[in-house]
């Protein structure tokens, strides 16, 4: 259908053209306009065929015109939404909200802590990966419970960062690193159903992910009886799969 139209379009574009350069009856009725080249059409209904004819070609350049307009909003409106989606991943700091963290925490909690480093930046921290994190983005936040738990006297913490490297081998190196530096800690395994690679922790309450360039951890600094770890667990593989 589309080719169609497009043929029409041309087609009438041309006989519009034409008529502007020779007479109409050139065009219907041949090139030397003799009557006798159509033994069988008079020539009132020769021109009654020819004011037909231009009207129909004058309706489809217009047609065409408007479609063209229309064409051109609806390709600019995809072209938007295609950018829109390019720029509409998560940002770091909505990956875990302070509805995740009472969600683990069990409990309603407050903010405590926010901070971001840009790529360039010296890391907070300095270790052996030092030189290698300071090629990050980096994002962290923490949140509190408001209140103490009765049961266990402590008051539950909860930690998120997120961390975004250049290249793919860099995150890599990292989760690689600090995975062999936990292997011997308590309830340490492997993860094998988020991100490319994973590692959990159970004391403290710890999950180390890797998807592509980018790496999450989340910490429960401080377990108490309210603490969550079905939820702890729904919140990381959430966090993995919005990466």
């Amino acid at each position: 259908m589309r080719q169609m139209y497009v043929a029409s379009c041309h087609t009438a574009k041309k006989v519009l053209v034409l008529s502007n350069i020779t007479t109409i009856s050139s065009v219907y009725l041949g090139v030397s306009g003799n009557p006798g080249d159509h033994p069988n059409i008079n020539n009132g209904n020769k021109m009654k065929k020819i004011r037909t004819f231009l009207t129909l070609a004058t309706l489809i350049l217009t047609a065409c015109n408007n479609s063209n307009n229309e064409i051109s909003t609806v390709t600019d409106t995809v072209a938007n939404t295609k950018v829109v989606r390019s720029q509409g991943s998560i940002p770091p700091s909505n990956l875990f909200t302070l509805s995740d963290a009472e969600k683990i925490l069990g409990e309603q909690a407050h903010l405590i802590d926010s901070t971001s480093k840009i790529k360039g930046e010296d890391p907070k921290y300095i270790d052996s990966m030092s030189i290698v994190k300071k090629d990050a983005s980096t994002y962290n936040c923490g949140y509190m419970a408001n209140s103490k738990d009765k049961k266990t006297g402590k008051t539950g913490v909860v930690y998120f960062g997120f961390e975004r490297y250049p290249e793919v081998s860099s995150a890599k190196k990292v989760y690689s690193f600090y995975k062999r530096a936990n292997e011997n800690a308590i309830g340490f395994k492997e993860l094998h159903d988020m991100g490319d690679e994973a590692w959990f922790g159970s004391s403290p309450l710890f999950v180390y992910v890797r998807k592509g360039d980018k790496i999450f951890v989340i910490k429960v600094n401080k377990t108490t009886s309210m603490t969550s770890l079905n939820e702890f667990n729904l919140i990381s593989k959430k966090i993995a799969e919005n990466l």
